[in-house]
């Protein structure tokens, strides 16, 4: 819930939410992951609701030394190696988990868990290791700031192809770690005395996301598509100063028509399938 009205003797009165906030730790987040929430974290940035809900997170996060098939996290600059924002990061070995900590919570922690240094031998094959992994990767984006060519390519034939394949089902905004979109619902009380505005998970796939007075300013799938990925990997870059991709790969790995982002701008971009 964002804000509430309520009506009584005084009149009408508006006052925002304040959810109650409780500790949430995630085990397991991934280096996509983490550089997906550092974007929630710049959009969101005035959002009190989500800043507390951040500020209440213990992040404990893994490398990816095994990614999976449809990973490109490497070319995106964010995996497979977990960067910055967590409390812990793990690192596996054959004998075990490797331990570092990226904030004084995560210190804390592992000072109370008692464990042996790391040996020099052990850091490197976790260099090693994410090293082979960022090279095990098939798939990747051309680069890394893709908005002028995408941008000049808005009547490019391609969108046109891959919206009769697409049934916008909104499967790869669901699953994208980066992907925030939203819609405002009113909810009154049944006796007319309060009103309480929700904000709803919402998908710019779906027909009504684009409506303006009752128009639809994006209504079909060719539109749609074409709005959703240059504006991930081209208007980011304008409003957060990179791309909206992290690399995580689950767009493609969800999607039910099978189609494959890196190969979709590889074609856009006239370089073959990546």
């Amino acid at each position: 819930m964002l804000w509430e009205g309520v009506r009584d003797e005084q009149g009408l009165h508006f006052r925002q939410a304040g959810p109650e906030i409780e500790p949430v730790a995630v085990i397991g987040a991934r280096a996509c992951d983490l550089a997906a929430l550092q974007l929630q974290a710049a959009h969101f940035a005035g959002d009190p609701a989500f800043q507390a809900r951040r500020r209440a997170l213990f992040i404990v996060a893994l490398d990816c030394a095994f990614p999976a098939e449809t990973c490109f996290c490497a070319s995106t600059g964010d995996g497979p190696g977990v960067g910055a924002g967590h409390d812990i990061a793990m690192a596996e070995l054959d004998e075990g988990f490797l331990l570092r900590p990226d904030s004084h919570r995560g210190q804390a922690v592992i000072n109370a868990l008692g464990l042996a240094p790391a040996s020099e031998a052990q850091q490197q094959r976790v260099r090693d290791e994410l090293q082979q992994a960022a090279d095990s990767q098939s798939r990747s984006l051309p680069g890394r700031d893709l908005r002028d060519e995408l941008f000049a390519r808005q009547d490019h034939a391609r969108w046109a192809e891959v919206a009769q394949r697409c049934l916008a089902c909104g499967n790869c905004t669901a699953v994208c770690p980066t992907c925030f979109c939203s819609a405002n619902e009113a909810r009154p009380s049944l006796d007319g005395a309060s009103s309480h505005q929700v904000r709803l998970w919402d998908s710019c796939f779906s027909f009504e996301h684009s409506n303006l007075h009752g128009h639809a300013l994006r209504d079909d799938i060719r539109l749609r598509y074409r709005q959703w990925l240059t504006h991930k990997l081209g208007g980011w870059h304008d409003q957060y100063g990179r791309s909206g991709c992290t690399g995580c790969g689950r767009c493609i790995s969800w999607c039910p028509a099978a189609i494959d982002l890196t190969a979709e701008v590889a074609a856009l971009l006239g370089e073959g399938a990546a």
